[in-house]
């Protein structure tokens, strides 16, 4: 009985119950498009709004998917992408839409992102490692409609599927947190410094379903890497 769930698991997937993923990350080994991880969110209603959080280490300098949520409807419902363009390469895409920001995710640095977007205004906005971008407008008046697959480390051409190699992510992804809401710059900050009474909504790091697929590992974060990027004091794991 025990081999042929193990069976199983290996066809089908690593299906987990919310765990709590405080101090370990989703490890991305190779460029694939059978690695990815589902994110088992719980939303029945539509989103008018939304702020999504994520760390993100790696040494691609391509283009690589991090976040990609699909629904029937749209394919890119929501999107997360380090793109190709030199000048501008951070995509973020909402109900279809694109958006470029100049920002950018470096290679070999731990990096944490934060995406806000207001369906009333269309403002959408942009964090890195704590730090504001220039804000932008996008789809006002749009709703992001539900049922959503929530995919990490690859981008949906489809709903659930119609991945691209060479679009995955490889490196590691932790600390992946969403709200039906706009969270304040005060709290922005909170997030990047890893305040542990501050969890989504939708989607929790610290109380996460989900279902890996093909080769993903989780391990604990490296030591001497900083977990807590503190804006003027930052203290390592040794």
């Amino acid at each position: 009985m025990a081999l042929c769930f193990l069976l199983l698991i290996s066809i089908l997937g690593a299906v987990c119950q919310a765990t709590n993923m405080d101090g370990q990350v989703f490890l991305f080994p190779s460029e694939s498009i059978v690695n990815y991880v589902t994110l088992k969110q719980e939303l029945n209603v539509p989103l008018k709004s939304f702020t999504v959080c994520l760390r993100a280490f790696t040494e691609l300098t391509r283009e690589y998917s991090l976040l990609s949520v699909s629904s029937p409807k749209t394919d890119n419902a929501l999107l997360l992408l380090h793109s190709k363009h030199p000048e501008r390469p951070i995509d973020i895409n909402v109900d279809g839409q694109a958006m470029s920001f100049r920002g950018k995710l470096k290679a070999l640095e731990r990096t944490h992102m934060c995406v806000a977007w207001d369906s009333s205004s269309g403002v959408t906005q942009l964090w890195l490692n704590g730090k504001p971008h220039i804000r932008k407008v996008m789809k006002r008046g749009a709703t992001i409609q539900t049922p959503l697959k929530m995919i990490l480390g690859q981008e949906q051409d489809s709903f659930g599927g119609s991945f691209d190699k060479n679009q995955s992510f490889e490196g590691e992804i932790s600390d992946v947190h969403m709200w039906d809401h706009v969270l304040s710059p005060a709290d922005i900050q909170q997030v990047f410094l890893n305040n542990k009474h501050l969890n989504g909504n939708v989607i929790s790091w610290r109380d996460l379903p989900f279902e890996i697929n093909g080769e993903v590992l989780i391990e604990p974060v490296q030591k001497g890497v900083c977990e807590d990027q503190a804006l003027i004091v930052c203290q390592c794991k040794i």
